[in-house]
């Protein structure tokens, strides 16, 4: 939905866009989506759905500081490990050197007591008695042990730290594997989720929202959701990128109906689909290649530049649909702020608008015609290929006209 994917775009303002970080955008607003949509199955509200995903993710700081306390977190680990083998191998030193002053103060058993009392312990059975007046015994024992601890070296700590450290490069590449796996496999071939949370909600809207078919929809057409932001320009985007997505999910069947027969399209057909409100001129030329130029402008800053596209891809999808000798559609659109010479120019053919369509629905779908339209559910399709986010960036770029 539309305000998920602003609510995306405010966390990454700011932030210089690489395709790492597109990447990372477009899997947290497809998260965030299948959050929702979760949420609405369990039986919550769209409202307190919508509120309770935005509170799951607040911040995009969230994602970098993970990272960086489970690195920190693994070199506090090894440290530990190192000075917990050096201290107990200081420790285990010093008792060796403890234990070499009581094998030099055996001969005097007497004096501190120590070899006295070893002494006194009880020799196992079969051992072999030692000799009167020989001192050794058990207290000799107990300085040979001493003297052998001393010899002994302390642990080496290095090969432990540095399995450590493989162990975690192996499970980043693992993690960095799936994670690419996953966005590769998102990113081709799914409905754009603004428009398609919209056309599941509008699919049965008819005519009476004429005023959301012509680009001037209000804001509480839709899911009724209204996304409030505390920037001012965010909220301009939000509403009246809106109106337009809206505008595409509620376009009516009935509407191309009203004008099939006819041989070109006209300016009042244009304006009977999204973006009509800034429909300022057309012109139509018959024949083999019968074409026909519309002219967009005082177009909407606020408008983001996608919600544009879609449109632009349903407008030629459906003058295709309902004209069959039309062969191009030419758009021209113009920005409030820009001047003519500023103006996008895009050329949509026939061809390959078809050849797209029959790709993506698998040979379904391979000529544009009166056909599609024949019910609100095939037309529903069509709106479906036509919103998902591979389709319309593919078909915008192949027919924009570089100056």
């Amino acid at each position: 939905m539309n305000e998920l994917r602003m609510y995306v775009e405010h966390l990454f303002e700011g932030r210089v866009l690489t395709k790492e970080s597109i990447e990372l955008k477009e899997e947290i607003y497809g998260n965030l989506v299948a959050r929702y949509e979760d949420y609405i199955a369990g039986g919550m509200s769209e409202a307190e759905a919508l509120e309770k995903t935005k509170a799951s993710f607040t911040s995009i700081e969230d994602v970098f500081r993970e990272s960086g306390e489970a690195e920190g977190s693994n070199a506090e680990e090894g440290a530990a490990a190192a000075g917990a083998s050096e201290g107990g191998a200081a420790r285990w030193n010093a008792g060796a050197t403890h234990a070499a002053p009581g094998a030099a103060q055996a001969p005097g058993a007497d004096s501190m007591g120590y070899t006295a009392e070893t002494a006194q312990m009880p020799r196992p059975e079969g051992a072999p008695v030692p000799p009167d007046g020989v001192g050794g015994g058990a207290g000799a024992s107990q300085t040979a042990t001493g003297a052998g601890s001393a010899a002994k070296k302390p642990r080496k700590v290095w090969p432990f730290v540095l399995g450590c450290v493989v162990a975690v490069l192996v499970l980043l590449a693992i993690v960095a594997t799936a994670v690419f796996g996953f966005i590769r496999d998102a990113d081709v071939g799914e409905p754009s989720s603004t428009a398609q949370t919209i056309t599941q909600g509008n699919s049965s809207t008819t005519d009476s929202n004429q005023g959301a078919e012509n680009g001037q929809g209000g804001g509480n057409a839709g899911d009724g959701a209204i996304q409030d932001y505390y920037d001012l320009d965010d909220q301009r985007e939000y509403e009246a990128t809106k109106q337009v997505d809206e505008a595409i999910a509620a376009h009516s069947v009935d509407t191309l109906k009203n004008y099939t027969g006819n041989s070109l399209p006209d300016q009042g057909f244009f304006e009977h689909l999204p973006l009509g409100m800034y429909v300022s001129s057309t012109g139509a030329e018959q024949g083999s290649n019968a074409s026909c130029s519309v002219q967009y402008a005082g177009v909407s800053d606020d408008i983001d530049g996608d919600a544009i596209d879609r449109a632009l891809v349903y407008n030629a999808v459906a003058a295709f649909s309902v004209y069959p000798e039309l062969q191009t559609v030419n758009f021209t659109v113009q920005d409030a702020d820009d001047t003519a010479h500023d103006a996008n120019v895009y050329s949509f053919n026939r061809d390959t608008l078809e050849h797209a369509f029959d790709n993506a629905s698998g040979g379904a779908i391979t000529q544009l015609n009166s056909s599609l339209y024949e019910s609100q559910e095939s037309w529903d399709q069509v709106r479906d290929y036509v919103t998902r986010n591979h389709f319309y960036d593919r078909q915008t770029d192949l027919a924009e006209i570089d100056d």
